[in-house]
């Protein structure tokens, strides 16, 4: 993005305002931005107005009402210094600000999709936010509030008409008839609500109550668990400890409050999932609150993540994610997972993993990938790092407090087969076809992750060895990716040489375009 323009132009430039309703997508955006920064930073004023302040239901109306009276307020003035222009020289512009005054000016080259995103709040009167997404930017995007879905559509196919009309005659691709068939993927509210069972969003929500835990625990430790210990005292009577009973009541009441919220919080996410690909595009159509439109082209995406941890193995079920561009760094992968704009497929079956994944990839079959496992030196590694050290580490500690040394027997039992199982995911495969030649590297403990890209979009390749490696002519490949990296450990020296080469040759010699 540049916030620069030529006198020149501004006389030319015909700046529009949004519809009076997109005050409510300021009033909202201004609320969860306080929410998600403002609020942490006030957690520690909060915990001591819970448990110092008194007469805490006045003072918390009149701080809620200061923070409304403000919010209302400055989300009115940034609507009126809001203001928008599509200009003749293929630019997005915006005017906004309140304090501070800023324009921002995105190149239609630059965008890599325009989505549309319709919250509840503006379906009575049919406006929905337009949103573009620029290459390599994480953090910054823009956003027409407020508008008709029709000119937002009109945006979206200049923008790509300009696009496509910049492209050179040698990156464009003949498309078959099985190309511009559209295939379709729809996935069921029930399915979705196990998606809130298999991601994080459960720790989160219990890490998120973290400051609070002590208030918390005394509130129901007055409220909840006395009745309930005295209902176990009554029912059970000296045959139990009913504070006990209590407290894991109290565990199994948290842990399922927490559940529900992750799965709730999926359900506003992912609600009536829905799945359209043709013509190398993706479009996506998901939410609740706020109906998200998602469009993405193939060849933006720098790799396809398929992964199933614990939860997913029990119900059978995996996550695909279409990674775009990161804005780089060493934590380019996890600014990649972090981009909304990061398509994910939030729980499908194995079926349907293939299916989707031979929309763009024709040749895949989970089944039939043929992985070259690490070297066993790995195995024995790691068995001596991670199991015996632990395991003989636990021995010592309880021989010294005359503890039972089984307990280091178990630990060696449990650790071994962890590592095991860790070196048995270890592996890579690689396919060509028809001139095009493509990586899958898998990796994973109990659960299992799969990374499928491209050779040509990768950005470097090197290897790594130790002294010992080398002696066993050994080395570990890193791949650097725009959306992370990836890892293979321990193949065989000419293995890993001839992989960096080659990747190599296909990166200088591909002209295709990734961004």
């Amino acid at each position: 993005m540049s916030n620069t323009i030529s006198e020149e132009q501004k006389s030319s430039l015909h700046w529009q305002k949004v519809s009076p309703w997109a005050l409510l997508y300021f009033v909202v955006y201004f609320s969860v931005r306080f929410v998600k920064d403002g609020l942490l930073n006030l957690l520690p004023m909060l915990v001591v107005f819970v448990t110092q302040v008194e007469n805490k239901l006045f003072w918390a109306q009149v701080a809620g009402g200061a923070a409304l009276i403000t919010l209302l307020v400055y989300s009115f003035l940034y609507y009126l210094n809001f203001k928008f222009c599509i200009s003749d020289d293929h630019e997005i512009l915006l005017n906004k600000g309140v304090f501070k005054k800023e324009r921002l000016t995105l190149k239609f080259g630059r965008v890599q999709n325009v989505n549309i995103a319709e919250p509840f709040y503006f379906t009575p009167v049919n406006l929905v936010n337009c949103i573009f997404d620029a290459a390599g930017s994480v953090a910054q995007e823009a956003v027409l509030p407020g508008v008709t879905k029709s000119y937002a559509e009109q945006i979206r196919k200049q923008i790509f008409a300009f696009k496509a009309q910049q492209q050179t005659d040698d990156e464009h691709v003949e498309q078959s008839e099985a190309d511009l068939a559209e295939n379709s993927l729809r996935i069921s509210n029930k399915e979705i609500a196990k998606f809130g069972l298999m991601s994080n969003m459960a720790i989160l929500a219990i890490a998120a109550l973290a400051p609070f835990i002590n208030v918390l625990v005394d509130f129901l430790e007055k409220k909840i668990i006395s009745k309930v210990e005295g209902f176990y005292q009554q029912e059970l009577g000296m045959l139990a400890n009913a504070a006990t009973f209590a407290m894991v009541t109290l565990i199994v009441m948290l842990v399922l409050m927490a559940v529900l919220l992750s799965v709730t919080m999926s359900l506003i996410r992912f609600y009536n999932f829905e799945l359209y690909f043709k013509g190398q595009k993706f479009k996506r159509i998901a939410g609740l609150l706020e109906r998200h439109q998602l469009s993405m082209s193939m060849d933006k995406v720098q790799s396809i993540v398929i992964k199933q941890n614990l939860m997913g193995r029990l119900l059978k079920r995996f996550t695909v994610e279409c990674l775009q561009a990161s804005s780089g760094g060493i934590v380019a992968g996890v600014a990649a997972k972090k981009n909304k704009q990061t398509l994910v497929l939030p729980v499908l079956n194995s079926e349907q993993v293939d299916s989707v994944c031979q929309w763009i990839y024709p040749w895949f079959n989970s089944k039939k990938l043929v992985f070259k496992r690490a070297e066993r030196a790995l195995l024995y590694k790691n068995l001596g790092f991670y199991s015996l050290l632990p395991s003989a580490l636990v021995f010592g500690f309880c021989f010294i407090a005359d503890i039972n040394t089984l307990i280091s027997l178990g630990v060696l039992v449990l650790f071994s087969g962890l590592v095991t199982l860790s070196y048995q995911r270890y592996g890579y495969y690689m396919h060509d076809d028809n001139g095009r030649f493509y990586m899958v590297v898998r990796r994973g403990m109990i659960g299992v992750h799969y990374r499928i890209f491209e050779l040509y979009k990768a950005q470097s390749a090197r290897s790594v060895s130790t002294y010992l490696m080398r002696k066993s002519g050994l080395k570990s490949l890193y791949i650097q990716l725009a959306s992370g990296f990836v890892f293979m450990p321990y193949i065989k020296q000419q293995d890993a040489d001839f992989i960096i080469d080659f990747t190599i040759k296909q990166i200088e010699s591909d002209t295709r375009s990734w961004m």
